[in-house]
């Protein structure tokens, strides 16, 4: 006979010649247990197999999800009062607890489209927005987060074009980490407890720490989300170049290097974002008013064999208001990165952050700093340990960070902030 075979022929087929190829090695249950009569239905259960295949046309489309909760217990001291909250930890370039949806086809073998959704959680606290006044941060915004939502585009040789809301350009180029201790400790300084009101002895007003840190776009400078188009090239001697335009006129430039050599890896980015205030939804502040700019980057060199390491950033945001200076964000760490244990790397680490004239990053009178205040000077320093459990995709951690600040009033009379000090313990587990 001729012609087309039936297509339950064919699985029929498919089916005796395993049934011949595997003898009598076949148990009663298997993992994919067909029932007693597995024959009778074998051509359903086949057409849903087909159904349930996520297809372009005869190309499949795969689906990764992924994502990662952190979380820890922070205790706070700030110099009047002190409490212990549950939160969830920034980290980086994400939010501490959120999940990931990665889609992508290949369309010929050097081209491939995709998406990427990412939805963040705020599991009843973020550590970025609680304050001694609300723990759970519920009046900062609701509790699911669309963050990323964009499709792509990638061709081994011309790189890839993204579209949606997208990490930008200079995203992550100031959290830089080899050190293994980025979890929880990096430049974004602000993702402990921005949101917590200062103390300061003789000030007739209280504000918040991020003012004294230079502002959201500042002290967690890492992040960089719009809704936007990006370009990025293919690497190139370990080099990178990306691009990005996006709504209320931001765009940004980035360059990334990674490479190892003479037993060190060495790896670093440098950016330029137009409009740092301008990541945001678009409103009539950020639309009208001044513009920031930012000259930003990081670098992360280690000892491959003794574990030594370093890692650096730096920000210069110029203000774009008459008068008032540029916000300069320096970040240092050092520590060492050894599997002592056999489990994972133990990082051992300690860190200093100093942010000039953050008080002229939000404008005099603006986002609650007083039109009196001039200029602010704010200091960070901590010390923790990470430990990496490999197994798990783990780690666990626990670290200390001191706060100070001061302003000038009139640039005549200063004021000290009572030190604010944070522990945080706890751990991310990512899947």
């Amino acid at each position: 006979m001729t012609g087309v075979i039936p297509r339950h022929y064919t699985a029929m087929a498919m089916l005796a010649a395993g049934l011949l190829t595997g003898g009598v090695a076949i148990s009663p249950a298997t993992a994919a247990d067909l029932g007693g009569n597995c024959c009778v239905d074998l051509e359903e259960r086949v057409a849903e197999l087909e159904a349930t295949t996520a297809r372009k046309g005869n190309r499949r489309v795969s689906l990764t999800i992924s994502g990662q909760v952190n979380t820890a217990l922070m205790a706070w001291d700030d110099g009047r009062r002190s409490d212990v909250f549950v939160v969830d930890v920034g980290d980086k370039n994400l939010t501490g607890t959120s999940f990931q949806f990665d889609g992508s086809a290949r369309i010929t073998p050097s081209l491939t489209a995709g998406f990427q959704i990412v939805v963040g959680l705020a599991t009843g606290a973020r550590s970025h927005q609680v304050s001694q006044e609300d723990d759970d941060a519920s009046r900062k915004e609701s509790t699911i987060a669309i963050e990323l939502a964009n499709w792509y585009v990638d061709h081994k040789h011309f790189g890839r074009v993204a579209l949606g809301r997208i990490n930008t350009a200079t995203a992550g180029v100031t959290t830089v980490d080899l050190g293994g201790a980025g979890v929880i400790a990096n430049a974004n300084i602000g993702h402990w407890q921005r949101s917590f009101f200062i103390n300061a002895e003789g000030n007739p007003t209280e504000f918040i720490w991020s003012n004294a840190l230079g502002g959201d776009a500042v002290n967690g400078s890492g992040l960089s989300r719009a809704n936007a188009i990006s370009y990025t090239t293919p690497t190139m001697s370990g080099f990178t170049l990306a691009a990005a335009w996006g709504e209320n006129d931001v765009w940004d430039v980035a360059l990334r290097y990674a490479g190892e050599f003479s037993g060190f890896r060495v790896a670093g980015a440098i950016g330029y974002i137009n409009n740092s205030s301008g990541i945001n939804e678009v409103t009539a502040e950020t639309q009208y008013g001044p513009q920031p700019s930012q000259w930003k980057g990081s670098a992360s060199i280690l000892h491959v064999g003794s574990g030594l390491y370093l890692t650096a950033a730096y920000v210069n945001q110029d203000n774009d208001t008459e008068g008032n200076p540029n916000t300069v964000l320096w970040y240092v760490q050092g520590g060492i990165s050894r599997n002592w244990t056999g489990v994972g790397s133990t990082v051992l680490y300690g860190e200093h952050a100093h942010v000039n004239d953050a008080a002229a990053a939000v404008g005099p009178g603006g986002l609650g700093i007083p039109s009196y205040i001039a200029t602010s000077d704010a200091r960070v320093w901590g010390l923790g340990v990470v430990q990496h459990i490999d197994a798990a995709a783990m780690e666990v951690y626990l670290a200390y960070r001191r706060y100070s600040a001061e302003a000038n009033i009139y640039r005549e009379i200063t004021i000290e902030a009572n030190d604010f000090s944070v522990v945080m313990g706890g751990a991310r587990i990512r899947f």
